[in-house]
């Protein structure tokens, strides 16, 4: 199918940019989830602002310190290749190779993959678990942690604003790790988990058994509990998927006990996986 009629705008400023999304304008970067829904018409915007040309927007991924900055033109492959968040995030690169294709690696951005907030984006499971922070500029520029950032199916706290980049806190004992399991290699993931362990606690987020991204507070708190044993883990796991909170999203791929099961599976996995190093090379 095509697209329905659209405008298209290229702005080389961060205020001409804000100004067509706040007339209505929808972001495009890389394209590769927005491009694709246009063209079957479940998203049929009436005008895409091109922000690649945006001066004050960078594809870089910067480190200081404290903290590791990845610009909002980032794409997955860079991401994937940076040496510092293969050393120091080694499960965020293992989440965008996981990702799609190497056509979609090269051209989609990690800004973009959390901006989309499907609740199996494999970039959103990967960074709620790593405690980031986007950086929105709108009227103002603010910081939003990324656990208040997705508000259900596909939306955002965004509104008439631009997500600018993404921070992480530089950590050099955590250990983490993603896994997913979909029909196939490169497809959309049924259901995906990433776990992320430090001195100051663990985090478990999960996609594909809610309406959006989640992390697993109650989960963490059991396992950050120095009586909680391992032996307990599977019931542990079972009993907090048990909670009527959770609404596996409805599609063609499986039912929602079963995604729940795949889900279960995978935190278990994750975690047995932490305790051996996790995805460091």
């Amino acid at each position: 199918m095509r697209p329905a009629p659209f405008s298209y705008s290229k702005p080389e400023s961060l205020a001409q940019a804000l100004r067509a999304i706040a007339g209505g304008a929808m972001p495009l970067a890389g394209g590769q989830s927005l491009i694709q829904s246009m063209r079957l018409r479940t998203q049929e915007p009436f005008a895409v602002v091109d922000i690649n040309a945006v001066h004050e927007l960078t594809d870089r991924i910067e480190i200081t310190e404290h903290f590791v900055e990845i610009g909002a033109l980032c794409t997955h492959r860079q991401l994937s290749e940076n040496d510092a968040i293969r050393q120091e995030f080694p499960w965020l690169a293992k989440a965008a190779l996981d990702l799609g294709d190497v056509q979609v690696r090269n051209r989609g951005t990690v800004l973009g993959n959390i901006c989309w907030a499907d609740p199996r984006a494999n970039m959103a499971v990967a960074l709620l678990a790593s405690n980031a922070t986007i950086s929105v500029t709108g009227t103002k520029t603010e910081l939003i942690p990324i656990t208040e950032f997705f508000t259900g199916f596909r939306t955002t706290v965004l509104g008439p604003r631009l997500a600018t980049s993404i921070r992480l806190i530089r950590n050099l004992n955590s250990i983490g790790t993603y896994l997913e399991f979909s029909r196939q290699r490169q497809d959309l993931a049924l259901c995906n988990v990433c776990v992320v362990r430090d001195e100051h606690g663990t985090c478990v987020s999960v996609g594909g058994i809610h309406q959006r991204p989640i992390r697993l507070s109650e989960l963490e708190r059991i396992l950050d509990d120095p009586d909680s044993t391992i032996r307990d883990l599977h019931v542990q796991i079972q009993d907090t998927l048990r909670k009527p909170i959770f609404d596996p999203v409805v599609d063609h791929h499986g039912e929602p006990a079963y995604k729940l099961h795949l889900a279960a599976t995978l935190i278990e996995r994750a975690i047995s996986a932490c305790l051996k190093g996790g995805d460091r090379d």
